[in-house]
């Protein structure tokens, strides 16, 4: 799905219970990190969250938000990797307050993920994760999302291509209608994840985030550094 469909399904969910939630995760998540660079994704070994760390890196880029520009954070890189895909779990023991992990898995997480995950929320790093509902991976993060639990297993049918500004009762002669390639990449893209990172990506470049700035965003490090869980 390019960027012109992820805007459009953006925009179709607007008010509804999923766009408002993935709207609200991509929030959480700019607040929460505060260092610079102090974004990481992670997923299991054989499906790390290659689609979610661009996207998101190219939504960050497109908006001039570089400070948290994302890592993935790889379980065993090859050692001719260039530098942005040679980031290994040593970047997980190295994490602490005033930095995110994102962890994407949509299959039930291994016992090594998940203890990965514990040791980096107990070095103060705040947890997010996109997954199936696993139980363990949702004591490990403080917020999370579930796709399925999201779309109702009627949304995507009898979707109608309208013309844009023209009322419904006039005949459509095609000019300014939607797609129907769209229609078709947003219904299959509705299914679950795919939908759901790209809401993700495009909602955590949005400009008011409730994201704090200049003294504030000190005094909000300043208070982690004290306290231990993030406020």
């Amino acid at each position: 799905m390019d960027l012109t469909k992820a805007s459009l399904l953006r925009e179709m969910l607007t008010g509804t219970e999923l766009g408002s939630r993935t709207t609200e995760f991509a929030h959480s998540l700019r607040r929460f990190t505060t260092r610079t660079g102090g974004l990481m994704l992670f997923g299991p070994a054989d499906d790390e969250p290659w689609h979610l760390t661009a996207h998101l890196d190219d939504e960050l880029h497109r908006a001039g938000i570089e400070d948290i520009r994302p890592s993935l954070v790889r379980w065993a890189p090859p050692p001719d990797a260039p530098p942005h895909l040679s980031i290994g779990l040593d970047r997980l023991r190295e994490s602490g307050r005033g930095e995110s992990l994102l962890v994407v898995t949509e299959q039930t997480p291994a016992d090594t993920l998940l203890e990965r995950i514990d040791d980096v929320r107990r070095r103060g790093t705040t947890i997010f994760s996109i997954d199936n509902g696993n139980k363990d991976l949702a004591s490990l993060s403080h917020e999370s999302l579930v796709p399925e639990l999201l779309v109702p297993s009627s949304f995507g049918t009898g979707w109608v291509s309208h013309p844009v500004g023209q009322d419904h009762d006039e005949p459509d002669h095609g000019r300014h209608a939607i797609p129907d390639e769209t229609l078709t990449a947003l219904r299959e893209a509705v299914a679950g994840f795919e939908m759901t990172q790209h809401l993700v990506s495009l909602a955590v470049a949005d400009e008011d985030t409730g994201q704090p700035s200049g003294w504030r965003r000190s005094l909000r490090t300043f208070i982690e550094r004290l306290s231990g869980e993030p406020a």
